[in-house]
């Protein structure tokens, strides 16, 4: 029987969460990893009023001293056949499972919980508060009225266009992103569109800057790193986009701002996205509560896996 002090809850094609558990291993083996699409292979017994267990390959896990969590996804990718009629019922069961037994872990330290980072993934949301917090925030508008887009888009010398969710797209046999993207008036005055969008639309003016900033915060600590990309695009995390990383030291006030938003919606890890002008100026994007930094890690030899560990235990 193993007592693990840690879980790590994410999806099978979580690689970061991989590489994060090779170097937990050689501080600690009291761990289980949960991805949501093994429903099948595990098993369950949850008692409310006590303990909770599970099985995996008939090793014998005892939940009742989990400390820590490390939470990635939302439980949602279970591997029900795309045919089988009653596949919206038995997924939204798995995830009121899962998401019901997370939850009874309440006196273990999350990062980040699981619906701080529900709420955290709202942009919308996000710029309300990072504006509220004082940080710059774009000139923006989010609007199903056809008329009063074309009217924003004009006003702006330039503008872009961007999911209002997190734009990862998850099909059945594909997974890709939709990015942020530079856009004109004529795109949608050419189109013969309804009055108003079957969604809202995401508008931005576009900022022109000198370098994009990645902030990865882990607790307390803060690591920042400029991105100079080559070209004009728009958004640097396109695979495609050739760019350059290296450290750098943010103003302190700028620093604490962004510590206050990270702690304001639960968060102890998290990756910001911001814009510095060429004035000097910082503009605040958005926030991801599960972003990804593995890369800037081996980029620039950050030890983000460490803080995150130590957090972890």
């Amino acid at each position: 029987m193993i007592k693990p002090r840690t879980l790590f809850i994410t999806n099978r094609e979580d690689v970061s969460v991989e590489y994060l558990i090779e170097k937990y291993r050689k501080q600690s083996d009291k761990y289980l990893r949960i991805n949501s699409e093994d429903i099948g292979l595990l098993e369950f017994e949850v008692n409310p009023a006590g303990n909770s267990n599970c099985i995996v390959e008939d090793v014998f896990f005892d939940l009742s001293e989990v400390n820590s969590v490390l939470f990635k996804r939302v439980p949602s990718r279970f591997n029900t056949p795309a045919d089988d009629q009653d596949r919206p019922y038995l997924n939204n069961e798995r995830k009121h499972f899962f998401e019901g037994l997370y939850l009874t872990f309440s006196n273990a330290k999350w990062i980040n919980p699981m619906f701080a980072t529900h709420i955290a993934e709202r942009k919308i949301y996000q710029l309300h508060t990072a504006s509220r917090m004082g940080l710059d925030t774009p000139r923006s508008i989010i609007t199903n009225n056809r008329q009063k887009a074309l009217d924003f888009l004009r006003g702006n010398q330039a503008s872009i266009i961007k999911p209002v969710s997190n734009g990862l797209q998850v099909l059945t046999d594909i997974t890709y992103s939709i990015y942020t993207t530079a856009i004109d008036p004529d795109d949608f005055g050419d189109l013969a569109l309804a009055k108003t969008f079957e969604t809202p639309v995401f508008l931005q003016n576009r900022i022109m800057n000198s370098a994009d900033i990645r902030v990865t915060i882990v607790g307390q600590h803060l690591f920042a790193v400029k991105i100079v990309k080559e070209g004009n695009e728009v958004d640097w995390r396109k695979p495609e986009i050739i760019k350059k990383y290296e450290l750098m030291q943010l103003p302190a006030e700028l620093e604490k701002k962004l510590l206050q938003l990270n702690k304001f919606l639960g968060m102890i890890y998290s990756a910001i996205d911001l814009i510095l002008t060429p004035k000097g100026e910082f503009i605040f994007l958005e926030i991801n509560p599960v972003g990804e930094w593995v890369w800037l890690e081996h980029e620039l030899g950050i030890d983000i896996s460490g803080k995150l560990i130590q957090e972890l235990l």
